[in-house]
């Protein structure tokens, strides 16, 4: 039996979920609401102590971080191999991958922040949330929401993120000259790396651009249309409904 405890089918969550479905593995959806803090809830913290989703339990097993989820079900479940067998190309798969969790993911992840989150932590009460701040178990994700109930990311800090996006960009561009796939054939490369830019690449119309990533959007586009992504897509959004085309508003 699988379970997945899971935010809304964006970023992480996306990535394993994405696996999952590309895999045609069914399970069982445990959501969990990041907006009222049920990640640092005594039930959930039970099963991951870093108060972090997703988080996958097969048959009692408790595995977390995305990344090594989806590799973990890539061995387990084999059938629809989303690894290649050939070790150097294992090895370009996996440097894109850590590419995307060390650089791409944490840049969109301030923009979003300092976007989105911030507005709904700065509306709730002060007192509130510092209690809950007090409940998260990394110090590194504390220091994050009290930024964000704070003064939020600095100008600088949000262009040192868009700098990074560009340099995905052109790594993506140059990847995809080379192969249809961002590390040749379909694979977790590719479910990383769209669920972390896939929904926001029209929020940065400076960098992802026809005349300036054709080869990157195409991808996006054929992401898009698989099966696998539309049904993920299609899942229940409980608080980010619109949140792309906010962003791109507040951005104007």
């Amino acid at each position: 039996m699988l379970e997945v405890y899971h935010a809304e089918p964006l970023a992480n969550t996306m990535k394993v979920l994405l696996t999952l479905e590309e895999k045609e593995l069914p399970f069982t959806s445990r959501y969990v609401n990041l907006h009222s803090f049920e990640q640092h809830e005594p039930w959930f913290l039970a099963i991951n102590p870093a108060g972090q989703v997703p988080v996958l339990v097969h048959d009692g097993a408790v595995v977390v971080e995305s990344t090594v989820i989806n590799e973990y079900l890539d061995e387990v479940f084999p059938d629809v191999p989303l690894m290649p067998r050939d070790p150097v190309a294992r090895a370009r798969t996996r440097a894109m991958t850590k590419f995307v969790d060390d650089v791409v993911m944490p840049s969109v992840s301030m923009i979003a922040w300092h976007h989105r989150v911030r507005k709904v932590v700065q509306a709730a009460d002060p007192a509130e949330i510092e209690q809950r701040i007090a409940r998260i178990p990394l110090a590194a994700q504390r220091a994050k929401w009290r930024t964000i109930a704070g003064k939020s990311f600095t100008e600088d800090e949000i262009s040192v993120s868009r700098e990074r996006i560009g340099e995905a960009a052109a790594r993506f561009e140059a990847a995809l000259t080379a192969a249809p796939w961002l590390a040749g054939d379909y694979s977790l490369a590719d479910i990383n790396a769209y669920a972390h830019v896939g929904a926001v690449l029209g929020w940065f119309p400076d960098i992802f651009a026809t005349d300036l990533t054709p080869r990157t959007l195409d991808w996006a586009a054929r992401m898009g249309d698989r099966p696998a992504v539309q049904r993920v897509r299609a899942m229940p959004n409980h608080t980010t409904q619109g949140f792309a085309e906010k962003v791109a508003i507040d951005r104007q």
